[in-house]
């Protein structure tokens, strides 16, 4: 009698166990189907920033192509004067420097021509938006991370951006 109950236990739990690895299966399955892709171009900024990790940190240039590299980013870096008039370009500086940030709104920046950019430009005024660029703000460095610009061709940057 002992055995014909132990084996109906057996049989019992047996079932009830198989019945838990059935449903752990079916809701695993479940789970899966309902995950979707993440959809990577839904923000810019985070595209930017994935391309931005998978590029070499640096480049070794010599010869005839380390000395046109250097030019170049010299004359990114150089004051943005022009030869006309000895008047500053913010067209120029923008598109050295600020351009890469404040045209995908990357970490919050404002999007020249756009809505949040008015908006602070009436709350806060050309002053201070300007101040704001040269100590630096949230995670923009001290003047847009070049310490060669100075504060005229700052302005014109910010002004160039408020056009």
């Amino acid at each position: 009698m002992n055995q014909s109950k132990d084996k109906a236990f057996i049989l019992k739990f047996s079932g009830i166990i198989l019945g838990f690895i059935v449903l752990t299966v079916v809701l695993v399955f479940v789970a899966r189907s309902m995950q979707g892709e993440p959809d990577s171009d839904a923000n810019p900024s985070q595209v930017f920033l994935e391309e931005k990790r998978i590029q070499p940190v640096s480049n070794v240039r010599v010869g005839a192509e380390g000395m046109a590299a250097l030019a170049e980013a010299q004359a990114v870096s150089a004051p943005a004067a022009t030869a006309g008039g000895g008047e500053i370009d913010g067209e120029q500086v923008y598109n050295g420097l600020c351009q890469t940030c404040h045209s995908m709104g990357v970490a919050g920046a404002p999007i020249p021509g756009s809505e949040p950019m008015a908006q602070r430009f009436s709350e806060k005024g050309l002053d201070t938006l300007v101040s704001s660029v040269i100590n630096g703000l949230n995670v923009m460095p001290p003047r847009g991370g070049n310490p060669a610009l100075s504060d005229d061709e700052i302005r014109a940057a910010v002004e160039f951006m408020l056009n």
